[in-house]
């Protein structure tokens, strides 16, 4: 099925949930605003986040990062990982995660802690709404494959209203994962 959400739209939503959390103007929190970093919030107001963004569009965020998907996949994280740092694999990894890092905001030679204080307002809101692209291919209850948002902003069935769930995002994570190592992993080696 075709992802119904906005960009622009999620990134709105991120922010008021941000600035509802973080007691703040929804004006101070821009898009390129780092969570933690710029608006100070704690790993407490990231596991909120998660929590209000799924359940406002109704999805499951990942619990668990990519770089321990990878981890999982590899066996370990050596080629996304030396001496604590991002390699270069690491780096096009995250860009390609449901969290769309882009290639300004990562560096090799980043710690992960250094990634996961650098996320933004809008990787959060990237992870949301790419996850949409995973919806089933038809709907459960009458088959059909065009995807809507009602007038509350959920995605429905354009045919008949049923509430569309993606996959959940752990399970997106590590397909995308399995995926890079697929193509990428395999073509240094």
């Amino acid at each position: 099925m075709n992802n119904p959400l906005d960009l622009e739209h999620v990134i709105a939503s991120t922010r008021e949930i941000l600035a509802q959390l973080l007691v703040v103007s929804a004006d101070e929190i821009d898009e390129h605003s780092s969570i933690v970093e710029d608006l100070g919030a704690d790993s407490l107001d990231i596991v909120d986040l998660s929590f209000q963004l799924g359940r406002q569009y109704g999805c499951t965020l990942p619990k668990t990062s990519v770089l321990d998907h990878a981890v999982a996949v590899c066996g370990d994280a050596g080629e996304f990982l030396a001496n604590g740092r991002i390699t270069d694999s690491g780096k096009a990894l995250l860009e390609q995660s449901l969290s769309a890092y882009t290639p300004e905001q990562l560096q090799a030679g980043m710690q992960p802690a250094q990634v996961f204080a650098a996320t933004t307002v809008r990787n959060w809101a990237n992870q949301c709404r790419n996850l949409f692209n995973y919806l089933p291919a038809n709907c459960p209850d009458c088959g059909a494959h065009q995807a809507v948002l009602n007038d509350r902003q959920q995605v429905v069935c354009g045919a008949c209203s049923a509430r569309l769930v993606p996959a959940d995002g752990d399970e997106v994570s590590r397909q995308l994962v399995e995926q890079f190592v697929a193509t990428h992993v395999q073509e240094t080696v």
